[in-house]
């Protein structure tokens, strides 16, 4: 105390209380970022477990696009086979020729008569809500039921206690038939009615599945499972031997101005002049500039830049052969598409020709070789009931009895008004013109040597009865011509007047007559010859409608000096080469060879229609998978 008895007066600063203001501030801060904390990482733990369960749900979902894969390629499906793919479903016969195939009218597939239901063909989770053929349409399946057995609400184990369910259902897109076969060559093992013509037609599906997939978590009572749904698209791969305009087993080669397009023979002849190709596509023209492709199982080499390829080029890289190149070489700048690795196109059957008794130089085909003037013929008849007649004017001469196909030679001339035939002469050829046992030849000459024409003459068309030949080796040259055709040239009296001409008229596409070629060594075509062409029609009828198998090796193949060829050429073991043609050379159809060098500026017109004639159809497999954000 001071002296006057009081107490000394304290000073109060005056930052009194700052100190327990920012305590409470630094600890509501703490609290918030603490609460912060512990709210982002519950969310963050939600987050995760949702992510956890909805992928857990999505796998689900997978497993039943995987099962239904499973189930498409397993005894517990049978498609509906295409030959009674009318008495169920919406069909129509392609307009494609030699091989009747079959092709659904609507996206999705319509059920008209004689399924479950009516309407787009489809598999549910009930009998009563699926619409597909019953058990008398496939074979003895009943698919419905199999269907919902498999796919409705199964279940699904993570084999830690852990386990969803999922529910497929499908909807059938498309349907059409394929050639799983190579035609021509009879097909073993197959129920076809066609299958020793080389021709057994499967359906080919192209389904939509619909995968539902929930996953069974505890989230407490009246909570939703977590759901996921995912669209697959599921269907088999198709791979045409016939699929490109050229295609080597081994390598393929293009210099000098070669060209490829594509046409529609289906549709009528090709558009343009045959010396050339189409440079823009159009949706009316029959000559387009795209869809005709060239591929190898080995290597492609393009050299220089004025060619022009109306497609992609394709290399697979799988040939082990140590000659075959791999990969793409040259320049990309002509090619319409893309460069790009593909699949490899299988190896066509074998043609055992031995068993026919070749190598073989009887009969030998060519026209008459008496005299100079006037059109030199000879013609070959097959399935005849009875030996062709003599032409009028020939007087004397006969053929054998006992056969069903006749070498029939003559020459013509016409002077002053009056027809006259000479030279006649007619024998007998082996063979039943069946695949097993062709019409059995020697060499088919039509060269300088021998000039004129050469009419293989088939009955009206039908693929139920193509003609197989067989022949040692065919030359075609200056100027010679072989005709494929159902109708045999005129022959119209000797003191007649009417218009005659050596080659048949071109038959349409409706009633050509197939025919199956057979070669042991080589075809070879230069001179401005033509083999299966006439100029009135160009690529009219289909070259499907002139299959030639060529077994030679080396230069088995070759096309020079504006020669013309109409065909789908097969040439496995031996090299194709194209040259030189000029002002009217040209290829319409396709060509698989072992090895292809096309050089000279020589087109190629491809027939799409070939894609169906052969080729080999493999397991469904799934093409996409969607996940529909919802």
């Amino acid at each position: 105390m001071n002296k006057l008895g009081r107490c000394p007066e304290r000073t109060i600063r005056s930052d009194s209380g700052v100190a327990l203001i920012l305590v409470l501030l630094a600890v509501l801060v703490l609290t918030t970022l603490t609460a912060a904390m512990v709210f982002s990482a519950r969310s963050e733990a939600l987050a995760s477990y949702n992510y956890r369960i909805g992928t857990q749900a999505e796998y689900v979902a997978l497993g039943g696009v995987q099962r239904a894969l499973n189930f498409f390629n397993s005894n517990k499906y049978s498609p509906v086979p295409p030959a009674s793919s009318s008495t169920y479903y919406n069909v129509s016969t392609y307009a494609t020729k030699p091989v009747d195939m079959f092709f659904a009218n609507s996206s999705p597939v319509t059920c008209t008569s004689g399924c479950s239901a009516t309407g787009n063909v489809q598999l549910n989770t009930s009998a009563g809500s699926s619409a597909f053929p019953p058990s008398a349409g496939t074979g003895g399946v009943n698919v419905v039921n199999n269907w919902v057995s498999a796919m409705n609400n199964k279940l699904i184990s993570d084999g830690v206690g852990g386990s969803g369910n999922y529910t497929v259902t499908a909807s059938l897109l498309e349907y059409h038939s394929v050639n799983n076969a190579f035609f021509g060559v009879p097909a073993s093992g197959c129920a076809d009615a066609s299958a020793s013509l080389g021709i057994c037609r499967q359906p080919f599906e192209v389904w939509q599945v619909t995968s539902t997939g929930t996953w069974n978590s505890n989230l407490g009572a009246g909570a939703a499972l977590p759901t996921v749904q995912v669209m697959a698209t599921i269907s088999p791969m198709f791979l045409p031997y016939f699929g490109n305009a050229l295609y080597g087993l081994c390598n393929v080669t293009l210099g000098g101005n070669v060209c490829t397009d594509s046409y529609n023979s289906a549709r009528g002849n090709y558009g343009l002049a045959a010396n050339s190709c189409a440079t823009t596509s159009t949706g009316t023209s029959n000559a387009q500039a795209t869809g005709s492709g060239i591929g190898s199982n080995g290597g492609v080499t393009i050299n220089g830049s004025a060619n022009t390829i109306g497609g992609n080029v394709t290399y697979a890289n799988q040939n082990s052969d140590p000659t075959c190149n791999t990969g793409f070489q040259g320049t990309s700048a002509g090619v319409a598409g893309s460069v790009l690795p593909g699949p490899a196109t299988p190896t066509p059957p074998a043609v055992d020709m031995s068993i026919w008794g070749y190598p073989t130089t009887t009969p030998a085909i060519q026209p008459v070789s008496a005299g100079g003037g006037g059109d030199k013929v000879a013609n070959v008849y097959t399935r005849q009931a009875t030996p062709p007649p003599l032409p009028p004017g020939v007087g004397s001469g006969a053929c054998p009895m006992g056969f069903t196909a006749y070498l029939e030679k003559y020459k013509h001339t016409f002077s002053a008004g009056t027809h006259s035939y000479t030279s006649y002469s007619c024998v007998g050829i082996s063979g039943s013109g069946t695949a097993v046992d062709p019409y059995r030849l020697g060499d088919v000459t039509a060269d300088a040597a021998n000039p004129g024409t050469i009419n293989l003459i088939g009955p009206s068309g039908s693929i139920a009865n193509p003609i197989y030949v067989a022949a040692n080796n065919i030359t075609i040259g200056t100027n010679g011509v072989l005709n494929t055709s159902y109708a045999a040239p005129a022959t119209p009296n000797a003191g007649g007047a009417s218009a005659y001409s050596s080659d048949p008229p071109p038959p349409t596409n409706a009633t050509a007559t197939p025919f199956v070629i057979d070669v042991r060594n080589a075809v070879d075509l230069g001179g401005t010859s033509s083999l299966n062409y006439n100029s009135a029609t160009p690529g009219v009828p289909s070259p499907s409608y002139l299959m030639m198998n060529i077994m030679g090796t080396g230069t088995a193949l070759s096309l020079s000096g504006q020669a013309q060829l109409s065909g789908t050429l097969n040439v496995p073991n031996g090299t194709a080469t194209l040259g030189g043609a000029g002002s009217s050379g040209a290829l319409f159809g396709s060509i698989l060879a072992k090895s292809i060098d096309d050089h000279g500026g020589y087109p190629v017109h491809y027939d799409i229609s070939a894609k169906t004639l052969s080729g080999q159809l493999f397991t469904a497999q799934v093409v996409s998978v969607t996940r529909p954000k919802i």
